[in-house]
């Protein structure tokens, strides 16, 4: 587990006119004395490909690009305190960003939602799915305008060991901030041969909420938060935390995943839904083995 928030990696677009990802940065470096990593990718077009019929190539401005986010950087860190390098790379933004957060041993990675969809509902984009499937470090991905340092952060839950870990991810990130815990309640509803024989579904359903909220009892005290309550998960769980979240004042969700196996590390169906549909910031952590 992370214990402290020292060297963070920061994927940026230089297309995108707002500065979030760069501000909301340098707030937690600010906050945890840390070293920022600014990293721009150049997806090299095919037109860049040698041109067999004209000897000249197409040439990519990385030196002008880098001093576009120089720029963009000296008014975010005007008394120099936070120590920051930018590096303007060609290839797939997300291999470009995991490569370095592995080469800079980040503890973090910070990026934009990156949509070209807009409103509340809009998706996140390719490259931030990618990097918070795959990496090996906490992912924060930046969907809001940055107003200061987060206050309020909501944590769903289903009591495992990984949404544990990135609560004390977070407590330690965000030192100032509050923490509340929701877990969705699973509801059957179904009939079926069980009922006939006197299989009381409400009350099978009222024990279970019961369970979860002495659950929710001993989870909030064990990650010292500052309240749980257990809401109703209705027949979808997922869609229910979405609205949770849409109609609470919280600035940043934590989600904690156990990842699936594979290949690559894929997050959970409830984690994937959340990560792409929560109006506000998110921070990913999946357990690794």
């Amino acid at each position: 587990m992370m214990k402290e928030l020292k060297r963070i990696v920061v994927g940026i677009d230089v297309i995108e006119k707002s500065n979030n990802v760069l501000k909301r940065a340098f707030i937690l470096a600010k906050e945890n004395k840390a070293q920022l990593f600014v990293i721009h990718a150049v997806q090299i077009p095919w037109l860049a490909m040698p041109n067999y019929f004209n000897t000249g190539e197409i040439s990519i401005d990385k030196s002008g690009i880098k001093k576009k986010i120089e720029k963009k950087i000296k008014g975010l860190n005007s008394d120099g305190k936070i120590t920051c390098s930018v590096s303007v790379k060609e290839g797939d933004a997300d291999d470009v960003i995991l490569h370095a957060a592995k080469s800079y041993k980040a503890d973090m990675i910070i990026i934009g939602a990156h949509s070209k969809s807009k409103g509340a509902n809009r998706l996140l984009g390719t490259t931030a799915q990618k990097v918070a499937h795959q990496s090996q470090s906490p992912v924060l991905i930046v969907k809001k305008s940055v107003e200061g340092n987060y206050q309020n952060i909501l944590a769903p839950t289903d009591f495992e060991i990984q949404s544990k870990q990135s609560i004390l991810i977070a407590k330690n990130i965000f030192p100032k901030a509050k923490i509340s815990v929701i877990h969705a309640s699973e509801t059957i509803d179904m009939e079926g041969p069980y009922t006939e024989h006197g299989y009381d579904l409400a009350h099978y359903n009222k024990m279970a909420k019961a369970r979860a909220k002495k659950e929710m009892k001993d989870f909030i005290k064990n990650v010292s938060a500052e309240k749980g309550k257990v809401i109703d998960g209705k027949l979808d769980n997922k869609k229910v935390i979405l609205q949770y979240i849409k109609k609470d004042s919280c600035d940043l969700v934590l989600i904690g995943s156990q990842g699936t196996a594979g290949l690559k590390a894929l997050l959970g169906s409830v984690a994937s839904y959340i990560l792409n549909t929560s109006p506000c910031d998110v921070l990913i952590y999946v357990l690794k083995d």
